[in-house]
């Protein structure tokens, strides 16, 4: 329960690995805002922390936000809806990324690299442009960003 009575946002949590840091999170008794593209799957995410949480094991509870992360309004959303929902956020999870089909570069469309890039990146500038002041308003918080082997590692077919 080392995170009892903490907020935590994970982008993407609807599934994967960010269902697992909702999941996970949860269990430490924080509080969870479960984002994901997908509202149904963000719905679901949510639903599996509630029923799994019991006043006994005082697991933290979870609310679905359905939002796009390479959208500025939609992260205003995310922390008004946080904020309304459970009082004050202490961590940030940018867990959300995508890419393109496996393909030579030349064949990579403008809009597929622009997907990525919103995605992986802007959402990240997006987040920090939305919680930056509030952290530093209430004295501290954390970003984790989760990212891919591909940065260390030449993944061919994908840039």
């Amino acid at each position: 329960m080392r995170l009892q009575g903490k907020t935590v946002i994970v982008t993407g949590g609807g599934s994967g690995f960010g269902e697992g840091i909702a999941k996970t999170f949860a269990r430490e008794g924080a509080n969870v805002v479960v984002n994901d593209l997908n509202g149904a799957a963000a719905e679901r995410v949510a639903s599996e922390i509630a029923l799994a949480s019991s006043p006994e094991m005082k697991h933290g509870r979870a609310i679905a936000v359905q939002d796009d992360v390479t959208k500025r309004e939609d992260w205003q959303t995310l922390h008004d809806t946080a904020i309304e929902d459970f009082g004050s956020v202490q961590i940030v999870v940018n867990n959300e990324g995508t890419t393109h089909r496996n393909k030579p570069v030349l064949e990579v469309t403008e809009a597929e690299f622009d997907r990525v890039y919103m995605v992986n990146v802007k959402s990240i500038y997006w987040s920090i442009e939305q919680f930056v002041p509030y952290f530093r308003n209430q004295g501290g918080g954390a970003f984790i960003n989760v990212a891919s082997t591909a940065g260390v590692r030449r993944r061919p077919g994908l840039v």
